[in-house]
């Protein structure tokens, strides 16, 4: 939403569906807050609020009165930074893999050379890791590897 914020809270102290219950209501009773969403597994909160009606240090106050301990409370991140971020990694990443495979086959040796078979299993190992890297954005991906990146955001359903 336009004008608001989201951060995550690491929590400490988390035990059980009680205690996100507990953090998810107190949280949600002050003004300005939006959402919240608290992950027992990861021992995080997820808040969206409005910066204009209430501060995020006002948010972390509000868990460690009732009893919780943030984690690093100077290490607050958008989310929207870190999935960025993420983004950034995933375009390093897939350049990379592409590099590694152009330069597997620049080393490649003549078909009557002793390591040619070594040369093609590497190519062909690093080839089904790209595959199987990226069919987790798609058959489009995984076999053109040719959609616009800005458009796949698998992990925004998951996580």
């Amino acid at each position: 939403m336009p004008g608001r914020r989201r951060i995550r809270a690491r929590i400490g102290g988390l035990h059980c569906s009680l205690c996100t219950g507990t953090i998810e209501k107190a949280l949600r009773r002050r003004p300005g807050v939006d959402k919240v969403a608290v992950t027992l597994t990861h021992e995080q909160a997820l808040i969206e609020y409005d910066p204009s009606v209430v501060r995020a240090e006002d948010l972390l106050g509000t868990l460690r009165d009732i009893g919780y301990t943030i984690s690093d409370p100077r290490n607050l991140h958008p989310i929207d930074e870190e999935e960025r971020a993420l983004v950034r990694e995933r375009k390093r990443f897939l350049v990379a893999l592409a590099m590694s495979i152009a330069a597997m086959g620049l080393a490649a040796y003549p078909v009557g050379s002793p390591w040619f078979p070594l040369c093609v299993f590497s190519i062909a190992s690093m080839v089904a890791f790209a595959f199987v890297v990226l069919l987790g954005y798609g058959w489009h991906w995984a076999t053109a590897g040719s959609e616009d990146s800005n458009t796949v955001t698998p992990c925004s359903t998951a996580c």
